[in-house]
């Protein structure tokens, strides 16, 4: 059991009644001493603070303390069954029903002194050459720096910082055709307020990688004793030929190893990069804690019991997938689709004569389709972005020659549909 969780603490409670609870007053149940919990309006059920905004809480039942339930439920969400250790043990009329929810995975850091001893362990030979190849590839061909905010953070870079990851979380899902819910106004407010003073306070950090000057890859992570969890990540797609996203993680573990983190969590989410990751597997779980001697009460169990259960098997069904890209449709009506097919490279004609084109600066690049296009020739030629020149054919609208130190290529962008 975590001793100093960041979801049970003082800040992350007060900010998330602020955006999430009309109800001000949080009750305290002297049997379940690590949790604090919301009325739900009319009926006899408490939700515990932070709901399921939490990354995973547990909790347990003091001894020699009655249970004054008085005929009410009490729903916790997101208990995380590898920290929650063995079940409280429960004296009538108090009784437990669990449902589980999401799956979770994390790495075990502990007995390794640096984040290729941890690839070597727990990766394949195949996988640990290729993160590798991508993180070089990645520093070969952009100025890349990364930095860690915890601690110490100006607001300005603060707001900064949060404003683009918000835009690239954006422009992420939308590629995606996806909804997501941390970009929910509500959601995402909560985060901006909370996170600020988490930084200050040492619980929380932002983990950037800059191209130059420019965050191209941002991930949040809350801090847990000698945990480090998961909270929310992203990267910039038009990098996503150099898999940015792996670096980012072989970043991350590489700090948390040299912090002496004993864990590394990644959370809820059933992704290929946390099963190729992580060395444990758990999963969260949803506990109703109700008084089995009132009649309304156990009914009330039962039927929440139900209703997650049932849920959670549409889940394994995948609908809330579907879902998820009907919702993104119906907002993005009017988004044009861009043509997404791959852009082949040709070789460049003999009459090249770059005074006859008009060449494009790099930095004034907005079309989104053409960088991606620019940063694919450089994974596939290990070029350097400074060396790069971009010219557009005076004959073909479309046309384009890319020239770098060693490598020249001639491409055409497909006009949108």
């Amino acid at each position: 059991m975590l001793k100093h969780n960041p979801f049970v603490s003082s800040t992350f409670k007060a900010t998330w009644r602020r955006h999430f609870s009309k109800e001000k007053k949080e009750v305290v149940f002297p049997s379940i001493p690590k949790l604090s919990f919301i009325k739900y309006p009319k009926l006899p059920l408490y939700r515990n603070v932070g709901g399921k905004n939490t990354k995973g809480i547990s909790y347990s039942i003091a001894k020699g303390q009655k249970h004054p339930l008085n005929g009410s439920v009490l729903l916790c969400y997101d208990i995380h069954s590898h920290f929650q250790g063995p079940l409280p043990i429960l004296e009538k009329p108090l009784k437990l029903k669990r449902i589980e929810q999401y799956p979770g995975f994390l790495c075990a850091l502990e007995g390794y002194n640096t984040v290729h001893d941890y690839m070597q362990k727990n990766l394949s030979k195949k996988s640990k050459y290729r993160f590798n190849l991508y993180q070089r590839k990645l520093e070969h061909s952009f100025a890349i720096r990364y930095a860690v905010y915890s601690g110490e953070i100006t607001k300005a870079q603060y707001d900064f910082l949060f404003d683009t990851f918000y835009l690239l979380l954006r422009k992420r899902f939308d590629d995606k055709k996806e909804t997501n819910n941390n970009l929910h106004p509500d959601e995402w407010n909560f985060y901006y307020e909370l996170t600020f003073p988490m930084i200050l306070e040492k619980k929380a950090a932002l983990f950037v990688t800059y191209d130059q000057e420019k965050p191209i890859a941002i991930s949040l992570l809350f801090f847990a004793d000698n945990v480090a969890i998961d909270i929310m990540r992203v990267f910039d797609i038009d990098y996503s030929s150099f898999r940015l996203g792996m670096t980012s993680i072989i970043k991350q573990l590489e700090w948390c190893i040299a912090q002496h983190f004993k864990f590394f969590d990644f959370s809820k989410g059933d992704y290929e990069y946390k099963n190729r990751w992580a060395t444990k597997s758990y999963t969260f779980e949803y506990h109703l804690l109700y008084d089995s001697s009132s009649l309304k009460a156990s009914l009330l169990a039962k039927g929440i019991s139900f209703y997650f259960t049932a849920k959670q098997y549409l889940r394994d069904l995948e609908l809330h997938t579907r879902f998820h890209q009907l919702t993104h449709r119906m907002k993005k009506r009017d988004l044009r689709t861009k043509n997404q097919r791959k852009i082949q490279f040709q070789a460049v004609p003999s009459t090249f004569e770059p005074d006859n084109y008009a060449e494009i600066p790099l930095a004034s690049l907005e079309a989104i389709d053409l960088k991606k296009t620019l940063f694919d020739f450089l994974n596939q030629k290990s070029e350097k972005l400074s060396d790069l020149q971009l010219f557009q054919s005076p004959t073909e609208a479309n046309g384009y020659i890319i020239k770098g130190k060693k490598n020249m290529a001639r491409f055409i962008i497909p006009k949108d549909k």
